[in-house]
């Protein structure tokens, strides 16, 4: 298949995180914040990764925002993606996610663990 970013399938499906993720972004949001540096978009096939960098008081991390794709894509585009974050001086990577990844963290390379969760309110 291999579709782009604004493809109207891909669009759709980060449609649905959006709306799963509290709707803080539109598509158009998100389109904004690559186009400003704020978020970075990695592509491998049908799979789309979306990153923003941090820099707190003692580190700089990488939080990988979006994951839109296919399970194994994503365990083969990750050492890349973590090897990026290299390359711009994080030494932290993050992400978050379903439930559904926990059983699977194994299969990515290095250790990944569960640092806490994300509870929401709207108010």
């Amino acid at each position: 298949m291999n579709y782009a970013v604004t493809d109207p399938k891909m669009q759709h499906k980060v449609e649905r995180w959006l709306r799963d993720g509290n709707n803080c972004y539109t598509f158009e949001d998100i389109m904004q914040g690559i186009k400003d540096g704020h978020f970075q978009t990695h592509l491998f096939g049908d799979t789309w990764v979306l990153t923003s960098i941090h820099d707190w008081p003692q580190r700089r991390s990488v939080h990988i925002d979006l994951v839109v794709g296919s399970m194994e894509e994503s365990l083969e585009i990750e050492p890349q993606i973590c090897e990026w974050a290299r390359s711009v001086g994080a030494d932290l990577i993050t992400g978050g996610g379903r439930p559904g990844w926990d059983p699977i963290k194994s299969n990515f390379s290095g250790s990944w663990r569960l640092t806490g969760y994300t509870y929401a309110k709207d108010l």
